[in-house]
């Protein structure tokens, strides 16, 4: 049912034995309008774009962005979710995003994404209050805030 983007986020380096798994990227479609996204493992400059190119696919209605896997979130990753939060807005489409740790939740907070999308602390909170959110308001004047969740 799940389709990986991929398994490593890049290739071992002259005398390691085996990849290292950094970034696992997984589209899990859910129903015709919804599909998940889920990321386990480390998100930084060398494996944001296994996550970047899984956002930019065709997207349906509604996604639910699972980063309760994640255990590191560097800047690159913060920049692929605004990228996502942004076109999320601009084609009013509802996103959600899973997170606990606070390995992630402290870059969203920083950043504002949190004041953006709504975010929740458990998978099945995500899945059940995405669909019934309003779709985000297109913003007026070049802002760029939006919020999936009334």
């Amino acid at each position: 049912m799940s389709a990986p983007i991929s398994n490593t986020a890049h290739s071992p380096a002259a005398g390691e034995s085996a990849p290292e798994k950094v970034l696992t990227v997984r589209r899990i479609p859910w129903r015709h309008d919804l599909a998940i996204i889920s990321a386990a493992g480390e998100v930084d400059a060398r494996s944001v774009r296994l996550l970047h190119r899984a956002l930019w696919q065709d997207l349906p209605a509604c996604l639910v962005l699972n980063l309760s896997e994640v255990t590191y979130f560097a800047a690159a990753g913060v920049r692929a979710l605004e990228g996502a939060v942004s076109r999320a807005c601009a084609e009013r489409r509802r996103i959600g995003i899973v997170a606990a740790t606070r390995a992630v939740l402290v870059p969203l907070r920083i950043s504002g994404i949190d004041t953006r999308a709504g975010v929740y602390p458990i998978l099945a909170d995500a899945l059940r209050e995405v669909p019934l959110s309003p779709p985000p308001a297109v913003p007026t004047g070049g802002a760029a805030s939006c919020r999936t969740e009334s």
